[in-house]
């Protein structure tokens, strides 16, 4: 028998409300019923949970973006599954960590397992893709090497083989039973087949980390200079024949140990001139490095721990607000976005920062040159439907963005994806600052996925439309636990007391759903 411990779940929970159940998808609602009734109703629950029986509730699987013509197929798991897989991660953690090439050597920049309990966070945050580039930066400016193989596995995550992970898993640590687990849920997530772990989930990172070990010791032990950030290879070398001779070793590494391969328009033999201009010292690199110093710098001064926490602007001192005022960040992308065509795309990276400073600060001023240009933006989206969300906007400006983004369902390219419908529609989840109440009803009727259906449920009980509810009511024994909780949170803008009569009336609510509706009362919608 394995019983999860109350340190590990509290941990796991205040990870997530820190930093998400995935990078991928919007938090589910669900997590705030969780935390105000966690010490009464569900850490009680889930700490009676034998690991060894645990049953996967339902999860839901969705094709994302992963660049402008890449897609992969992301996971997210139940909230409660969410808690229980990260503390797994947390309570084998250090073991996983210790098994792995000492972060000293310098090889692997990715998810290095360093807990810190205050601020909910995994792993070391010096550890990073700037410190990656750093350090690439480091050997290429050491006038030891001519030539860089530059390298990425095709489809990693989801091409993980099970196992070698479970051999992996069961050399690194001693709890049997831990592995047990994680190899039990990873075998309902996958189903048939023996290959995967979930892309999306935080505590997953580690998993992948630990089955590249081995071929980073492969290389090491070959004499071979290498660093690597997740899938992302750079092998230094004197000659481009020892470069080719390199990429035999990796490949075959990758191969032989664990099935996978290496994506081909991806790699390749560059001199280091050639490197340098390429893959590290373009003119937008330069401009996202400059403005990751700055911001930095300011965060620093404000003494945030956390370099994503929202920073209210008009909080700050004028010398504070004068310095980011001198970072341009609005104007760095304008001239970006203008300067990018069908040959020449946006730069990820680059684009992907400004968007996530922009949201800290909440100031509206690019709300329209990001509308205009939405479809170029495609890769970013996510980043743009955050931004949109955080802004600091007078009433008749946040009307205007929700008519704008629901007119991008059925009138650009960003439309026909349901991730980015789900996006949208996630803006009027939180309050109903945003109108077009009367559209939320006629949008449900359409062919939309359960999760556009799920926000759009959603929706409706934010605005009020306690006459869609009172109709739809019968049919929640027909809903997926997904669509049911928002269904039952949502109708809590019933009038009086007609949702609580309600809920009382239900037969076979679970422990999440009867806490959705405790939640939801005292919360109405």
């Amino acid at each position: 028998m394995l019983k999860l411990q109350e340190s590990s779940l509290d941990k796991a929970l205040i990870h997530i409300e820190k930093f998400g159940d995935t990078d991928i998808f919007p938090v589910p609602f669900e997590f705030q019923a969780i935390r105000q009734f966690w010490e009464t109703d569900i850490r009680p629950f889930i700490r009676e949970i034998n690991m060894l029986e645990w049953e996967l509730r339902s999860f839901r699987r969705m094709l994302t973006p992963k660049h402008k013509y890449g897609f992969r197929i992301s996971t997210q798991l139940d909230p409660i599954d969410s808690i229980i897989f990260t503390a797994l991660v947390y309570e084998v953690g250090a073991d996983l960590e210790r098994a792995r090439m000492d972060m000293t050597k310098n090889i692997s920049f990715s998810s290095r397992f360093a807990p810190d309990d205050s601020s909910g966070r995994l792993y070391d945050p010096d550890y990073n893709w700037k410190a990656f580039q750093d350090y690439c930066e480091h050997l290429a400016n050491s006038e030891e090497y001519e030539y860089v193989l530059v390298a990425d596995i095709a489809d990693f995550f989801p091409r993980i083989y099970s196992h070698p992970l479970e051999q992996a898993l069961a050399s690194a640590t001693t709890k049997v039973s831990h592995v047990k687990s994680i190899r039990r849920c990873l075998g309902q997530l996958n189903g048939s087949v023996s290959y995967g772990i979930p892309v999306g989930q935080s505590g997953a990172r580690l998993l992948a980390e630990l089955v590249l070990d081995d071929v980073d010791r492969g290389l090491y032990a070959e004499g071979i200079k290498h660093c690597r950030f997740v899938d992302d290879f750079r092998i230094f070398c004197k000659s481009e024949r020892e470069a080719l001779q390199a990429l035999t070793i990796l490949a075959n590494l990758l191969f032989e140990n664990h099935g996978l391969t290496l994506q081909q328009h991806k790699t390749r033999v560059l001199k280091m001139n050639d490197f340098r201009t390429v893959v590290l010292n373009t003119e937008d690199k330069r401009e996202f490095e400059s403005l990751q110093e700055q911001f930095h710098d300011i965060i620093e001064t404000l003494g945030l721990s956390n370099p994503y926490e929202e920073i209210e602007y008009s909080d700050l001192d004028e010398e504070t607000q004068a310095e980011i005022d001198r970072m341009n960040l609005e104007e760095i992308l304008q001239q970006h976005i203008e300067d990018s065509n069908e040959s020449n795309d946006i730069d990820i990276t680059l684009v992907r920062f400004i968007l996530k400073r922009l949201t800290q600060i909440g100031n509206p001023v690019s709300v329209d040159l990001l509308i205009e240009n939405i479809d170029k933006l495609y890769p970013v989206f996510k980043d743009v439907m955050k931004y949109f969300q955080s802004v600091n906007a007078n009433t008749q400006t946040k009307h205007r963005i929700g008519e704008q983004l629901l007119e991008l369902l059925n009138d650009s390219l960003i439309g026909h994806l349901d991730y980015n419908k789900m996006w949208i529609l996630n803006t009027f989840t939180q309050d109903n600052q945003w109108n077009n109440e009367e559209k939320f009803a006629v949008l449900f009727n359409e062919p939309y996925d359960e999760y556009s259906q799920r926000k759009l449920i959603l929706a409706l009980g934010r605005s009020r439309q306690a006459f869609w509810f009172r109709s739809k009511r019968r049919s929640i024994s027909q809903m997926n636990p997904w669509m049911r909780r928002a269904f039952l949170a949502a109708a809590s803008c019933l009038p009086g007391d007609q949702a609580e009569h309600w809920y009382r009336s239900l037969p076979g609510l679970d422990s999440l759903d009867k806490v959705v509706t405790k939640w939801a009362l005292q919360n109405r919608f």
